[in-house]
């Protein structure tokens, strides 16, 4: 795809989608941009805008270009009111089902028995970056019977239940670990091999009361900031 800008385009975000060039890495300069894709200063200036619009990178006075990073966690209020998604990522609900009792670790935060277990992807193109699982108290489901369903709720469940309810949520914990993944997490993430991941869970809360528990497991190669 050499000598047009979307050429150019293209492979920087597929290099960055592959981490084969990493959030703060810098992009060439204009001239060696200019020479690989056999295109004009402005051809180069134009796909560079492309790319900052995106998201990919962001311009440093005086500097240079650098690749963004991308995979920041979202979390407290951000996470809440603004969706677990960055331009140019979609979500794919899997399920959303009510089960007899959640995990040991959930029930320690939610308490026992039956819940609303949500289970999602987070992908870029054909890129899983993100497992997701949330287990919601069924209490929720009176303001919000929509968590039953498999789909997204706008912008998240949390923040409906917040407007319909006038009860604030908040991020009561949030936790940050590294695990090799199981076999759940590769089928989750399409990997054909044991990997470390990252691994983040958040506990919500209404007042007292713990009304959710949510954990991302983030796909290797996508690195995260605590935001």
């Amino acid at each position: 795809m050499a000598g047009t800008v979307t050429g150019m385009v293209a492979y920087i975000k597929a290099r960055i989608d592959r981490s084969t060039l990493k959030a703060g890495e810098q992009l060439p300069p204009t001239s060696a941009l200019m020479k690989q894709f056999e295109l004009s200063e402005s051809g180069v200036y134009r796909g560079i805008s492309l790319l900052k619009a995106e998201g990919y990178v962001h311009g440093k006075q005086g500097r240079g270009v650098f690749v963004s990073d991308r995979r920041k966690l979202i979390s407290g209020p951000q996470r809440i009111n603004s969706g677990i998604t960055q331009q140019g990522e979609t979500i794919d609900h899997k399920s959303s089902l009510r089960i007899p009792a959640p995990p040991d670790w959930v029930a320690e935060h939610l308490g026992p028995g039956e819940c609303v277990n949500r289970v999602r992807t987070v992908n870029r193109d054909d890129l899983v970056l993100q497992a997701s699982q949330s287990w919601v108290h069924l209490s929720v489901a009176e303001f919000v019977p929509e968590i039953e369903e498999p789909r997204a709720l706008d912008p998240t469940w949390q923040a409906v239940y917040q407007d319909r309810s006038g009860l604030t949520v908040a991020v009561a914990s949030k936790t940050v670990n590294a695990r090799i993944t199981s076999p759940e997490d590769r089928e989750a993430l399409r990997l054909d091999h044991d990997a470390a991941v990252l691994v983040m869970r958040s506990v919500y809360m209404t007042g007292n009361t713990v009304i959710g528990v949510g954990e991302g497991v983030y796909a290797p190669g996508h690195p995260i900031v605590i935001g």
